[in-house]
């Protein structure tokens, strides 16, 4: 059983005539006759009352045939339902877009969801917030379509490059000695300002003090940027944090001079999974990606 017999059974029994529906459909009687007869017996039921004499050419459903009928037309109806759905999927006018944004990296985008949405307008975007690890897990567990990553970016996702910014070492301006940068060491009898369990920024900066012989001294977490600014104006310890941002804050109030010794570099990306074929919608949104953060000329 196919559509196409469907259709042609729906068609005799709307016009209750096999050459009618032979008309309407462009077909044969005698073709629509032997579609009809093919169905009837792959169903194992009669579907049509042959009418006699006068009206012999009239056609009316047995009662099987209306229900058969009835269904068909749904059957139908739902297959120009997923059929519109598919062509309005191809031609990006409905669906979601899935996308995992780093709480300290959604301000970077924000052109970008400003543009896909003026170009797509029946595409709803759908965020997950929360730190790099916890998008790097959404995206293997196939929860999200494309997500911000910290680079360098695990060899399973491909990816665009968003940004590249050296992390400062933000204070109170009243508690600044000098502007020379500011070697990681120098820092280890600091209270550290950090940022939640999921942020993968943190473990670059545990790893870098361990590396230079000491713990960092953690007096408190958070995801917010600008909680923990608040934190350190408040004089409960120091920030490490990218330039993008210290370069926003109040210099009467805040300095930020770069870490150095080891220097480490806060690198965004727009990672996918590898080997997966991206939707219409993920590919509409790298397009606007790549013409909001083209890549460095060399």
């Amino acid at each position: 059983m196919d559509f196409k017999s469907l259709h042609c059974f729906i068609e005799v029994v709307r016009l209750q005539s096999f050459s009618a529906a032979a008309d309407k459909l462009h077909l044969t009687q005698p073709t629509v006759s032997k579609i009809i007869l093919a169905l009837e017996q792959q169903l194992g039921i009669p579907l049509l009352y042959k009418e006699s004499g006068r009206k012999k050419r009239q056609v009316t459903p047995t009662p099987i045939g209306t229900q058969v009928y009835r269904h068909a037309l749904n059957l139908l109806h739902e297959r120009d339902l997923l059929l519109q759905d598919i062509h309005d999927y191809r031609q990006i006018k409905t669906g979601t877009l899935r996308i995992g944004i780093s709480l300290l990296g959604s301000r970077l985008l924000t052109d970008a969801f400003f543009a896909f949405r003026q170009a797509w307008p029946g595409i709803e975007l759908s965020f997950l917030e929360e730190g790099s690890l916890a998008i790097e897990k959404a995206l293997r567990n196939n929860e999200l379509d494309v997500g911000q990553l910290l680079a360098p970016v695990s060899g399973e996702f491909d990816s665009i490059p968003l940004c590249d910014y050296r992390l400062m070492v933000l204070m109170r301006r009243d508690a600044l000695r000098h502007n020379h940068p500011l070697p990681l060491r120098s820092l280890q009898h600091e209270a550290f300002i950090l940022f939640g369990e999921n942020f993968s920024l943190n473990d670059m900066i545990q790893t870098a003090c361990q590396q230079q012989g000491f713990a960092p001294n953690v007096v408190c977490r958070t995801s917010q940027w600008d909680l923990l600014a608040n934190m350190v104006e408040r004089h409960m310890g120091i920030a490490l944090l990218p330039e993008y941002y210290t370069r926003t804050m109040n210099p009467e109030i805040f300095a930020a001079v770069p870490l150095t010794q080891p220097e480490i570099r806060w690198q965004l990306a727009m990672g996918w999974k590898k080997h997966q074929q991206p939707s219409p919608a993920l590919r509409a949104w790298l397009d606007i990606v790549r013409s909001q953060f083209p890549m460095p000329s060399t």
